[in-house]
C-alpha cells in the first residue's frame, strides 16, 4: 500500500495549512479520489468502523474541472457510494477559495444507476451560498497520490487518487 500520512502528521498539516495556505491548486484535484479513512471530529484515532464502510461501498469524491456556463463554478463534483453495480451519486459544482483553500460546493441531482444504466434521478435544491457544504484543504502528496481535508462538519477525511 502506498505511504500515507498518519492522524498526527496530518493535524500538523492541517495548522501549517491554515497559516501558510496548501499550495493546492484547482488543477491538480481532477480526478477520481477513492476514500481511505476518517476522523471524527476532535479524535485522534482513525473512525475504524466508518472508514471501513466507506471502503465496502466504494466511496468516491470526483472532481473535475470544466469551464464554460459555470464559470464562477469550475469544478464538477461527485460523490458516489456503490455496491457491486448497484450506484448512487450526487453531483454537483464547486470552486475553490482561499489559500488553504476552502472548497464550497453543492449537489444539485442525486442519481441511482445499475451497470451504468440510470434507475432513478431527481434534481436537488441548491443551498444558499453560506449553508452549502465544504472541503478545507489540507494537503496532497507531492506526488498527487493522496488528498486530506476537513469537512464543514469537522471530520478528517483521506482520499487515495483512483
Amino acid at each position: 500500500m502506498k505511504s500515507l500520512p498518519a492522524s498526527q502528521e496530518l493535524l500538523k498539516l492541517e495548522a501549517s495549512a491554515r497559516k501558510q495556505g496548501s499550495g493546492i491548486e484547482i488543477n491538480s484535484l481532477n480526478g477520481l479520489w477513492k476514500f481511505v479513512s476518517v476522523w471524527k471530529q476532535g479524535k485522534e484515532k482513525k473512525d475504524f468502523f466508518s472508514s471501513l464502510m466507506l471502503r465496502f461501498f466504494s466511496a468516491s469524491l470526483e472532481l473535475r474541472q470544466e469551464n464554460g456556463s459555470h464559470e464562477c463554478l469550475p469544478l464538477v463534483i461527485a460523490n458516489s457510494v456503490g455496491i457491486g453495480l448497484l450506484k448512487l451519486e450526487f453531483t454537483g459544482r464547486g470552486e475553490l477559495k482561499g489559500s488553504q483553500p476552502l472548497l464550497p460546493f453543492f449537489f444539485d441531482r442525486i442519481t441511482v444507476s445499475f451497470a451504468s444504466r440510470v434507475l432513478w434521478s431527481r434534481s436537488l435544491d441548491v443551498p444558499e451560498e453560506k449553508e452549502r457544504p465544504f472541503f478545507a484543504l489540507i494537503s496532497m502528496a507531492s506526488n498527487g497520490e493522496w488528498l486530506a481535508a476537513r469537512g464543514r462538519g469537522g471530520g478528517l477525511a483521506l482520499w487515495l487518487k483512483g
